[in-house]
């Protein structure tokens, strides 16, 4: 069974808590529906006090009643720690039981995920030491100085180092969560939550995280096409091009690709296009004929079937979706 925490305490921002939790729910709804499946993958508040399980009054003003504290919280595989309102020196001052408690749990291997300034908690509690991190942009400077011993990775918007995973921002731990949607209940399920929860948000990456040791993956030879695909998308390209781009054989190129990026070359340039097709249905008003030429299509036709399978949706219904959401007052 997966059980995921959602740390709750004065001045955390509602979102870090609600929004994976919503998501996840209408992700196991979906799977039921869709699969059968009836995973059990449970998501509870917990409070940051030690001996009490008492409202509290998060950011917005709004109270939130945990189901356990620190000392009855159940075993968890993952423990969300939300981002912080306002100054995070007040928080850390006043939550040491919880800093001394997150130790704990990391110490017996569950995974933490800190969002925004909510990575201070981590920080102070020494998890960061020697690691990676990132945080919100506003508080880089003031980070740096606090946690002189942290890695800070400003141009990421998640990193992981081992157990750890930092995400700066609310849109990032969207992002990350369907990435663990999908882990759990498969690609259709995680994207038909993208769908519901974030088509307003322009994605720069698949998984746009920073890894330890790693980037995505350590084959440099493939990375170095793959940066190329990302810019090149809408051309059109052999798998004979590409291999003679890494200095590799065909099937040598073909086996290295699918071992570091999970797919094919040709999969994996479908995804782009398919990235850059919900990015012009979503932001101009091109017709569907002008959508594949620029993307490289052979025909509309067979972009509108290639974008249904990929997104389970259509290219028309999924543009009146997306502007519903965009402009919607």
């Amino acid at each position: 069974m997966n059980t995921y925490l959602f740390i709750a305490y004065p001045r955390a921002l509602l979102t870090g808590l609600s929004l994976p939790m919503e998501m996840i729910s209408s992700a196991k709804s979906i799977a039921r529906i869709k699969q059968n499946n009836r995973l059990r993958w449970n998501c509870h508040v917990v409070s940051s006090n030690k001996n009490e399980v008492l409202p509290i009054k998060l950011s917005s003003g709004i109270d939130v009643m945990p189901k356990y504290n620190l000392q009855t919280a159940p075993i968890a595989k993952t423990i969300f720690i939300p981002p912080i309102w306002g100054k995070p020196e007040v928080v850390i001052r006043k939550n040491q039981a919880l800093i001394d408690w997150i130790k704990n749990q990391y110490d017996k291997g569950a995974q933490i995920v800190a969002t925004g300034t909510g990575v201070c908690l981590l920080a102070n509690a020494g998890l960061l030491d020697g690691k990676i991190a990132t945080t919100h942009w506003y508080y880089f400077d003031q980070f740096e100085k606090n946690y002189p011993r942290v890695n800070l990775k400003r141009e990421h918007f998640i990193t992981q180092d081992g157990n750890i995973i930092c995400t700066g921002s609310i849109n990032a731990l969207v992002d990350l969560t369907l990435f663990f949607i999908e882990n759990e209940l498969g690609k259709d399920v995680s994207q038909i939550i993208e769908q519901h929860y974030s088509h307003e948000i322009n994605r720069t990456y698949d998984k746009p995280w920073f890894s330890e040791g790693s980037r995505q993956h350590p084959d440099e030879g493939i990375m170095e096409v793959q940066q190329w695909m990302e810019t090149h998308y809408a051309q059109s390209f052999s798998l004979k091009s590409l291999s003679e781009m890494a200095n590799m054989s065909q099937r040598n190129f073909s086996r290295r690709f699918k071992e570091a990026v999970g797919k094919s070359a040709f999969n994996y340039s479908l995804e782009l296009q398919m990235k850059g097709a919900r990015e012009l249905l979503k932001n101009t008003n091109l017709n569907l004929q002008d959508i594949a030429d620029q993307l490289g299509f052979k025909d509309n036709a067979y972009f509108s079937r290639q974008f249904k399978k990929q997104n389970k949706i259509t290219p028309s219904a999924y543009r009146e979706m997306v502007r519903a959401k965009l402009f919607q007052i």
